[in-house]
C-alpha cells in the first residue's frame, strides 16, 4: 500500500467511528470471464510490481498462522475478521497465532519505515519476522525464494486506524502469494489506487484459486496457466459464460504522472501538472474505464479551489462514467457520488442529499468508514445550508463517530466546521 495513493480514496477532514472491530464483508466476486480472471491471477502471482518475472509458484503448505504485534493487540479483532474472511471465502487454514506462525504483523517506528522503504504506507517483505531482520537483509526478494515459508508485514506507528485495518487486509492477503498490484483490477485491494479498502470477492477467489490443490508450489507459469481452465470451470461456473474482455492498456506514464499528483513529497504546483499529465494519457485509455475516472477525480481535486466549476465538470464527468461502467451499487460509483455531492454544496445542496442517500448504504456494505464519514459530513453541510439545524446536528455526531473510528482522536480532533475544504484527503 503506497502513502501517496490512499488520498484517492476520500473522505472529509471531518470524519469518524466509534465502534468495534471491522466488520469484513466481502463484496461479491464481479462477473467476468474465467478467461479475463486467469490473466489477473498470472498477473497477480507472476510478476511484480516492478514488472519482473517470477519463475515459480508461491504459497503456503499446510495451515497459516498469524502473529500480531503487541503493540497492535488493540487490532486483535480487526485482525480476527480479515482472517475469518480468508478462511471463509478463500477456503484457507488460517488463524491467528504465536510465535511459531508463519505471518508476522509487526509496529514499526514511522520514520524508520519511511527511511527504509520511501513512499509505503506498509509493506509485505518475505523470509523475515522481524524489523531487525529485514533491515539486515534488505535484499531479500520474492524472486529469489523457492518456497514460501514466512513473511513480515509492517505497519508504521502512527498510521490512521482505517489505514492500520486496511494494511490488515491488503499486506496479509499479499502475504499468501498475491505479491503484484495492478491499476487495471475495478474490484481488488492489490490495486495501488487503495479505493477498496478490505479484502474483496475477487481477491477472496483469487486467493482460493492459489489454494487450490491443483495449483502446486514451485509451479512454473506454464504449468498453472494450463491448470487454471478447469479449475476456474470448477469454482467460478457462471464465468464460462462470459466471453473475454479486452481492457485497454494505459499509456506509458500514466502511472508516472498519477503517482506523482498523489505524493505529498512533491510540490502543489508540481503534483497539479502531474494530475492534468495523468487526465491527459487516461483519456486515451480505450475503451475507457475506473483508470479514466481515478484521473478525473484527481484532477478535479486540484481544480477545486482555483476553478470550482471546472472541478464540477470533471467530477460529473466521472460519476457519469462510473455509474455507466460499474453501475450505483459499486464502491467506486459511491466514491464518484461523494465528490459530486461535496463538489454541489454551495450550489445546490439538495442535490447533494440526494447523493449522499443514494451513496452511504454502499460505503456501510463496503465498510469503508471513512467514505461513511465523508458522506454523512456532505450531509451536515447540506442541512446546515438549507437551515435545517436539528438535521444538521445528527449527521455532524454520526460524521464525528465514524471519523474518530476511521482517523483515531477525539470528537475535538475530528469536529467539523462547514468552512472545511469539502473534498479532502483521508490521508
Amino acid at each position: 500500500m503506497r502513502a501517496s495513493l490512499g488520498a484517492i480514496a476520500l473522505a472529509l477532514a471531518l470524519t469518524g467511528c466509534a465502534g468495534a472491530g471491522l466488520a469484513t464483508r466481502p463484496t461479491p466476486a464481479a462477473e467476468r470471464a474465467n478467461s479475463n480472471l486467469a490473466q489477473d491471477f498470472l498477473d497477480l502471482t507472476f510478476r511484480l510490481e516492478t514488472g519482473q518475472v517470477l519463475e515459480r509458484l508461491l504459497k503456503y503448505e499446510g495451515p497459516v498462522r498469524v502473529a500480531l504485534d503487541p503493540a497492535l493487540s488493540s487490532y486483535a479483532d480487526d485482525l480476527a475478521g480479515v482472517l475469518g474472511a480468508i478462511r471463509r471465502g478463500a477456503d484457507i487454514d488460517i488463524a491467528p497465532g504465536g510465535a511459531e506462525s508463519q505471518i508476522y504483523v509487526i509496529n514499526v517506528p514511522a520514520a524508520q519505515l519511511r527511511s527504509a522503504v520511501p513512499g509505503a504506507a506498509c509493506f509485505v517483505a518475505p523470509g523475515v519476522q522481524s524489523w531487525a531482520e529485514f533491515r539486515a537483509n534488505p535484499r531479500l526478494r520474492w524472486s529469489r525464494l523457492t518456497t514460501l515459508d514466512r513473511a513480515a508485514v509492517f505497519i508504521p506507528d502512527d498510521a490512521a486506524p482505517y489505514a492500520v485495518r486496511a494494511c490488515l487486509n491488503e499486506e496479509i492477503g499479499q502475504a499468501l502469494g498475491p505479491v503484484n498490484d495492478l491499476y487495471r483490477l475495478p474490484d481488488s485491494v492489490f490495486n495501488d489506487d487503495n479505493i477498496h479498502l478490505q479484502l474483496t470477492g475477487f481477491d477472496l477467489l483469487m486467493l482460493r484459486i492459489l489454494y487450490s490443490p491443483e495449483l502446486r508450489v514451485g509451479m512454473s507459469r506454464e504449468a498453472a496457466s494450463a491448470a487454471l481452465p478447469g479449475l476456474l470451470a470448477r469454482l467460478n461456473r457462471a464465468g464460462q459464460n462470459i466471453a473475454y474482455s479486452v481492457q485497454g492498456v494505459a499509456p506509458q506514464g500514466w502511472q508516472r504522472a498519477l503517482e506523482a499528483a498523489l505524493d505529498p513529497r512533491q510540490t502543489e504546483r508540481a503534483r497539479a501538472a502531474a494530475a492534468r499529465t495523468a487526465l491527459a494519457l487516461g483519456r486515451q485509455i480505450s475503451p475507457p474505464d475506473h483508470r479514466l475516472v481515478l484521473s478525473l477525480l484527481i484532477a478535479g481535486r486540484f481544480e477545486l479551489a482555483s476553478a470550482p466549476e471546472s472541478a464540477l465538470a470533471m467530477f460529473g464527468e466521472a460519476h457519469r462514467l462510473s455509474l455507466a461502467q460499474l453501475g450505483p451499487r459499486n464502491l467506486r460509483s459511491a466514491q464518484t457520488g461523494y465528490h459530486l455531492a461535496a463538489a454541489l454544496l454551495s450550489k445546490d445542496p439538495a442535490a447533494s442529499l440526494e447523493l449522499v442517500a443514494e451513496f452511504l448504504p454502499v460505503a456501510v456494505s463496503s465498510a469503508d468508514s471513512p467514505l461513511e464519514s465523508g458522506l454523512l459530513a456532505v450531509r451536515a453541510v447540506a442541512y446546515l445550508r438549507l437551515g435545517r439545524l436539528a438535521e444538521a446536528e445528527d449527521a455532524r455526531q454520526a460524521s464525528l463517530a465514524r471519523a474518530i473510528y476511521s482517523f483515531g482522536g477525539t470528537a475535538e480532533d475530528q469536529d467539523p466546521t462547514p468552512g472545511l475544504n469539502p473534498v479532502a484527503s483521508r490521508n
